[in-house]
């Protein structure tokens, strides 16, 4: 059974999706925050990058945005008499303070703005509206050719001259009917959209993909979701309003609306899935684990037997914790929202037929997950490398900030490293005549590591200078290796 559970309140909206009682994706927006995927802004080019083949755009956010020179080919073709084969440098398509349309990739991230594209593009439940591209594409996942020629034939005959349109899975086996009443829908929200252009300044928001709730509405509730359950009275109707509109046979799918006490994420478990999906480790059924660690380049995934002593041989034990991992891993990339490139270290394993049976358990559940996904195989150093689209915020970004501490790094400076630093900033300090006593204060396993190795030599160091030197634990900064405090 799959359900899609909805919490809303006047800071946030949630929603999870579960199949067979376990959670797979979290989705999160706060009031006043969304993502930036999909928005369309009026640009001005700030920068041209010839060595890059880039352009850095300012759309009124606080990092100028980032165009790639084959993201410009649409609005080349259209607007600047070229042609998408047209071999151009971007120095000579644009210059500083031109005045372009742009629809942001992906959401800034880190140190880097928005990815940005001139390929505009609409989306509904049953198809992606591409207003200034011709192309009728179909979703590689319907895959029976009859369909796909029928869907084609369809859409050639109803998709405006000059527009094109993607196909979604979900149009597979739908009506007509459906795919007039939704064309017609985001035909008018791009003339929205051209109207606003032409009065717009630099920075403009000239359209924004719908709420949380429209979204999961329109790209996951299909004729695979049996169950919406929602706790909102409001957004209650509104689903039931959008799935009558869009739904064949709404009897299919029930609309409950949730009124217990106990919260809705408690009540599913959800939220103690979300807990247990923002630390490192994973545990599986088998005993064994998965440890993910994300930095800025990729995602590090490691499979480790563990407790899984098994009672077949170690290579049977070996597949049996790997085919696990690869269903958990799976899994873990939909409800953290990992993306990018994902690198897996799976248990070493000898014979190539067991290395097919993981890679078929982890091309299975991968096909599951919405967002597109990239295998690559194993390499000749045992790994499994893959790639996963970057769509929205990872789930860590709702829960989690950066550690003042170790900045990022999972690591903390050691004691005798502090206490090294400590002395260091002493020999600085003897130099001046009228200090008198020296206070330090820092955690308690500094203190313990300087009593127990250091505190003669200190001692030996400042009577020479006849300066006295006194330790404390208490009342410091938590944020400070130590502090030193000077008396005359």
């Amino acid at each position: 059974m799959n359900q899609v559970i909805i919490n809303t309140n006047s800071f946030k909206t949630r929603a999870a999706i579960l199949e067979d009682g376990k959670v797979m994706e979290i989705h999160i927006e706060r009031e006043g925050e969304g993502t930036l995927n999909g928005n369309i802004y009026k640009g001005e080019v700030s920068n041209v990058l010839p060595g890059m083949e880039s352009a850095f755009v300012n759309i009124g956010l606080e990092k100028n945005g980032f165009l790639y020179v084959k993201d410009l080919r649409d609005f080349e073709k259209k607007y600047l008499n070229g042609v998408i084969t047209n071999p151009q440098p971007i120095e000579e398509l644009l210059t500083v303070g031109d005045k372009v349309v742009l629809q942001v990739l992906s959401d800034p991230r880190g140190s880097k703005g928005a990815r940005v594209t001139t390929h505009y593009t609409i989306p509904g439940k049953f198809l992606v509206l591409m207003p200034t591209n011709s192309h009728i594409a179909i979703s590689k996942k319907i895959k029976d050719e009859s369909e796909r020629k029928r869907l084609e034939t369809l859409f050639s005959k109803i998709v405006p001259e000059g527009m094109g349109v993607i196909i979604r899975t979900a149009a597979s086996g739908k009506s007509i009917h459906h795919f007039e009443k939704e064309l017609q829908y985001l035909v008018k929200k791009w003339e929205e959209v051209a109207i606003k252009i032409k009065s717009s300044k630099t920075g403009d928001l000239l359209y924004k993909d719908t709420s949380i709730v429209s979204k999961v509405l329109r790209d996951i509730v299909g004729n695979d979701i049996d169950e919406i359950i929602v706790d909102n009275e409001d957004v209650y109707c509104e689903i039931v309003d959008y799935v009558g509109a869009f739904s064949e046979d709404v009897s299919k799918m029930k609309i409950n609306l949730y009124t217990e006490e106990l919260g809705i994420f408690e009540k599913f478990g959800i939220q103690k899935d979300i807990e247990s999906s923002l630390k490192e480790t994973t545990y599986l059924d088998c005993g064994g684990s998965i440890v993910i660690e994300k930095t800025e380049a990729l995602v590090s995934i490691d499979v480790n037997t563990g407790k899984n002593i098994g009672s077949m041989n170690l290579e049977e034990t070996v597949v049996k914790t790997n085919i696990e991992a690869a269903a958990e891993i799976a899994r873990q990339l939909r409800i953290r929202n990992l993306s990018g490139i994902v690198i897996i270290d799976f248990i070493d394993m000898k014979v190539e037929e067991d290395k097919a049976k993981v890679l078929e358990a982890l091309e299975k559940n991968l096909a599951k997950d919405r967002v597109k996904t990239n295998i690559i195989h194993f390499t000749d150093l045992g790994l499994v490398e893959m790639t996963r689209k970057r769509v929205g915020k990872p789930l860590s970004y709702y829960f989690q900030d950066e550690c003042p501490m170790c900045k990022g790094t999972g690591k903390i400076k050691g004691s005798r490293a502090i206490v090294e630093s400590i002395i260091k900033e002493l020999k600085e300090i003897v130099k001046e005549k009228d200090i008198k006593t020296i206070k330090i204060i820092t955690k308690e396993s500094v203190k313990e590591k300087i009593d127990e190795i250091y505190m003669d030599f200190i001692k030996l160091f400042l009577k020479k200078s006849g300066k006295k030197i006194h330790i404390t634990t208490k009342n410091r900064d938590p944020l400070k290796d130590y502090e030193i405090r000077l008396e005359s």
